[in-house]
């Protein structure tokens, strides 16, 4: 290698090139590899100029004929031949590749010589790419590869096992490439000031047949299944109506914005799965829906591919409103209320009913305990102790009104004293039913408890002090109705 002159050896290598392939142009070159970027609005070529100043290395261009013209001239000029998310070149913003790239470094005119006389040792790329100092194979796919987690890993092992196979054959490969690496502009310049060419060499393959060809299986992996202890009881499939999937086929016509288009004809396909329509019908319908969206029909037919038919039948509407982007039209019963409103009505309504139910009992059975209570209503404790805490509230406060009566009238008869003051006061009620198990009578000045109830309760007495409180209300009422 180091025998020659490199210009003299570059010169040597350009000419056997052009007499042995057909040399393409950067636009047919990049129109071939990057193309189905430029489909994508949301896309852009990620290039770099590795010399600039810091901050201004990373460029990103809508389209080849933009990124030729700035890179001619330049000899620090690279692309990213794939698609990134958010236009960011990394490997885990990967969205898809059409192609495979290989470097070679070091390659001088005869090694060049022997590469292609032994057709590339049964590996023969779409386009070979003189960059100089060394060469860059690429192998292009009739379709993009969608790059999701398992296809990345997949490519690795292509990639790696490729340049295994020239390393074998004692050119230097670069291990330090991978599928996301940036690599020299054709129609910029080399290092040594010259054109970078490509030529081509043979057809695009299939992702399949590379694989195939380095002894790699293409196949996403399974999940593996572990036997269960128990049969699982399989679940009935939630109903849909048909009238949904038409409906949501006009809508999606209709509201679908960027963004959501892809995810839109996912959903579409789930909701067919639901609604047991056939799979010829549903395919009819996206591709249509494709066309009106303006996506492309590799894109509604993946979605198509990767919707999995038992799976799409548990999706749930919240997911679905997801994936469109927009939300179902539903008839709402709650009289023009909002949810908040309506649940916070269904709430009070059920706190009314539960109150009027322990309030009614507690009129039949003035002398029931809150466990008595729960057990004839069938609630639970605690609602029968918040609604029986209520009822002897109220009681408190009728007692008290009743003590005020009382006191006002017995103050007007030692005001004005007659036959008919010394009386006792009519208006107080002589029998009062006690709360909590107590029963007691002021009637003639005597008093009667009933020692069950009163020990049942006693507990709960301690717990609020409430009981002792009308016990003594009580009592006052007794010496104020002895004392007249």
């Amino acid at each position: 290698m180091g025998k020659c002159n490199p210009w003299q050896d570059a010169k040597r290598k350009t000419e056997y090139l052009q007499t042995m392939y057909a040399s393409i142009s950067p636009g047919a070159f990049y129109d071939d590899i990057l193309g189905h970027i430029e489909d994508e609005p949301e896309f852009c070529f990620c290039a770099m100029h590795a010399e600039a100043r810091k901050g201004r290395r990373m460029r990103r261009y809508d389209d080849a004929e933009e990124m030729l013209q700035d890179a001619s001239g330049r000899r620090d000029a690279y692309v990213y031949p794939a698609a990134y998310y958010h236009s960011y070149a990394l490997e885990d913003l990967l969205q898809s590749t059409a192609c495979l790239y290989i470097d070679l470094d070091h390659v001088d005119a005869k090694q060049l010589r022997e590469l292609c006389e032994a057709d590339f040792f049964g590996h023969c790329p779409t386009y070979l790419v003189n960059s100089g100092n060394g060469v860059h194979l690429v192998y292009v796919l009739t379709e993009p590869v969608q790059t999701y987690h398992w296809a990345k890993k997949l490519l690795k092992r292509i990639h790696r096992a490729l340049l295994k196979v020239f390393r074998k054959h004692r050119f230097e490969a670069d291990f330090k490439t991978g599928i996301s690496h940036a690599y020299r502009i054709v129609g910029s310049l080399t290092k040594l000031g010259q054109v970078c060419c490509a030529y081509w060499v043979g057809g695009c393959m299939t992702i399949e047949a590379l694989a195939r060809s380095v002894g790699v299986t293409w196949a996403r992996p399974q999940k593996p299944v572990y036997p269960v202890a128990k049969p699982v009881r399989a679940t009935s499939a939630p109903h849909a109506k048909r009238g949904f999937y038409a409906y949501l086929v006009e809508k999606i016509a209709e509201r679908t914005q960027e963004g959501h288009r892809y995810t839109s004809l996912f959903a579409l396909t789930c909701v067919g799965y639901k609604c047991g329509m056939a799979l010829e019908t549903i395919s009819e319908d996206v591709l249509h829906l494709a066309d009106v969206l303006g996506l492309p029909q590799r894109e509604a037919r993946h979605a198509l591919e990767v919707c999995d038919a038992e799976k799409a039948k548990t999706v749930c509407a919240a997911t679905l409103e997801i994936w469109l982007g927009w939300s179902f039209d539903r008839k709402t019963k709650r009289n023009g209320r909002t949810r908040a409103e309506h649940l916070a009505k269904v709430a009070e309504d059920r706190k009314k009913t539960s109150r009027k139910r322990v309030w009614d009992c507690l009129k039949e059975m003035p002398m029931a305990t809150i466990s008595e209570l729960s057990r004839k209503l069938s609630i639970t404790r605690k609602t029968a102790a918040k609604y029986f805490h209520e009822w002897m509230d109220k009681l408190l406060e009728r007692v008290q009104e009743q003590m005020t009566a009382v006191k006002e009238e017995l103050a007007e008869a030692v005001a004005v004293p007659s036959d008919e003051g010394s009386a006792a006061p009519e208006s107080f009620i002589a029998y009062i039913p006690a709360p909590r198990g107590e029963r007691c009578s002021v009637r003639s000045g005597r008093v009667w408890e009933n020692d069950a109830g009163a020990r049942r309760i006693r507990g709960n007495d301690q717990k609020d002090g409430k009981g002792e409180t009308i016990r003594t209300q009580v009592a006052e009422l007794m010496l104020c109705e002895n004392s007249s």
